[in-house]
């Protein structure tokens, strides 16, 4: 009997904490290989275990779980509950192998933009300037943006950055624009929430994001703005 068939009735009896469609949304990120949860009886997490073939550093692939859980499920957990163990992708792929009948018709892998890195300068008459740097495969994008230096709007000039180097890999077809930046706190801790407005043609979308402040709020919006235009590109 297949999920489709037992029902959601059915699938609450088998999983009661509803760790099957956490599993789903965490082995769908980039840096997730495969993966193991560990309940701890009370309805949340204990231990989730990664295995990752990915370019992407632990403490990035662990940013990326934690943001999914709390934007997908409004789930908080704590970063030392993620353990990453690293391999080198034909380690990683070999348990995983489909059949040949099937491997030859697997889809090729969605689209990403990573973050290389981020620059932001401030100069005199309480300007600041960001620039960061992309990958995607082997081409690097840049964009940068300048804006008035507070917080609010730092975190905006890093978010519209992103967009201008997201347009350059997307070409002339895509017409991105940043909607709006906001900081949240939650669960003790402090996000920022980034809305932006995709198009291409006639189709308009309105996408969102979510990162965790760590290191500067202006950070925390580049991945925040990333993880909403990574959704959509990822999908066509």
């Amino acid at each position: 009997m297949t999920l489709e068939e037992r029902g959601p009735r059915a699938d609450a009896e088998l999983d009661p904490w509803g760790l099957l469609r956490i599993e789903k949304l965490l082995v769908g990120l980039d840096g997730v290989a495969s993966l193991k949860i560990v309940p701890d009886g009370r309805g949340g997490i204990d231990e989730i275990h990664v295995l990752s073939a990915s370019d992407l550093g632990p403490k990035q692939v662990v940013r990326n779980i934690e943001s999914a859980l709390l934007a997908e499920f409004g789930l908080q957990i704590d970063h030392r509950k993620i353990s990453i163990a690293k391999v080198r992708g034909a380690e990683a792929t070999a348990p995983l192998a489909k059949p040949a009948a099937t491997a030859a018709a697997a889809p090729e892998p969605s689209r990403r933009l990573l973050l290389e890195s981020l620059h932001i300068e401030r100069s005199a008459g309480q300007k600041v300037t960001c620039k960061v740097e992309l990958l995607e495969g082997g081409s690097k994008y840049t964009g940068e943006a300048e804006g008035p230096d507070f917080e609010s709007a730092r975190m905006e000039t890093a978010a519209t950055a992103v967009l201008n180097a997201v347009q350059q890999a997307s070409g002339p077809n895509v017409n991105l624009s940043l909607q709006g930046v906001s900081r949240a706190t939650a669960f003790g801790r402090s996000f920022v929430i980034a809305v932006v407005n995709g198009a291409v043609r006639r189709e308009t979308i309105s996408l969102a994001g979510i990162g965790k402040v760590l290191d500067s709020p202006e950070e925390a919006a580049v991945f925040a703005s990333l993880q909403a235009i990574n959704r959509w590109i990822g999908e066509r």
